[in-house]
C-alpha cells in the first residue's frame, strides 16, 4: 500500500504506518531538523522521499502512483490551548487541501484536543464537510463561512450516496493506548465511500 505523510514532524506516525504495511512515496516536512531526524532514522531507509518543503509547495504531479493513504499532523498552532487560538485566521490551518491534490483511498489527520473547543465548533464542522466533500472547492476569496454555506446546502440536498469520504472523528489519549503520558489528539480518518 502507498502513502504519502504531510506535516511529517519526527516520523513518529510514518514509522508507525511502515510497521503497518504502508510504503511511503513522500515524506513531505518544512522543518530541517525534524527531516534531518527522519533522515538518520537507522530503522527505515526514509531518505529517498524526504521532502523538505512545504505541504503548500509540493508537487503533487511528481508522485506517479496511485496513493492509498494521506497521513498527516497539520499544525496545531491555530487551536492549541496554549496558543493564540486564532482558528482559520491562522496562516499555518492547513487542513482539508492535500486529500484534494492526490484523492487517495483514505486519510488519516490528527491534531490537538483545543480544536474541539466550543469556539471552533462551526469551523470544526466545516473541515469535517471539507474533508468529506473536496471536490467542492473553496473558491479564490471565498470567506471560509459562504464555502460552509455552500456544503452544508450540498450535504443536505444529498441523499449521501455521493459522500466522496466517508469521516470518522474522535479524540483519543494516548494513556490509554498504554503510553506513559496523558497526550490527548482527536483524529479525523477517511475511507473512499462506505
Amino acid at each position: 500500500m502507498n502513502s504519502i505523510e504531510l506535516f511529517s514532524g519526527g516520523g513518529g506516525l510514518a514509522l508507525g504506518l511502515v510497521k503497518s504495511g504502508f510504503h511511503h512515496k513522500a515524506i513531505v516536512e518544512l522543518n530541517k531538523n525534524a527531516c534531518k531526524t527522519i533522515r538518520l532514522n537507522s530503522a527505515f531507509d526514509f531518505g529517498k522521499c524526504v521532502y523538505e518543503c512545504s505541504v503548500v509547495n509540493f508537487d503533487y504531479t511528481a508522485i506517479d502512483a496511485d496513493i492509498d493513504l494521506i497521513s498527516g499532523g497539520p499544525p496545531c498552532q491555530p487551536f492549541s490551548l496554549g496558543g493564540k487560538a486564532k482558528g482559520n485566521e491562522d496562516s499555518r490551518d492547513m487542513f482539508p487541501q492535500a486529500i484534494r491534490e492526490k484523492r487517495p483511498k483514505a486519510f488519516i489527520f490528527e491534531n490537538v484536543k483545543g480544536l474541539m473547543r466550543k469556539s471552533f465548533s462551526d469551523y470544526f464542522e466545516y473541515i469535517t464537510l471539507q474533508l468529506q466533500y473536496p471536490s467542492l472547492n473553496k473558491a479564490i476569496d471565498e470567506p471560509w463561512q459562504l464555502h460552509k454555506s455552500r456544503l452544508d446546502h450540498y450535504h443536505a440536498q444529498s441523499d449521501h450516496t455521493q459522500l466522496e469520504y466517508k469521516v470518522t472523528c474522535k479524540l483519543v489519549n494516548a494513556a490509554d493506548y498504554g503510553i506513559p503520558q496523558k497526550r490527548e489528539r482527536i483524529f479525523y480518518w477517511l475511507s473512499n465511500g462506505y
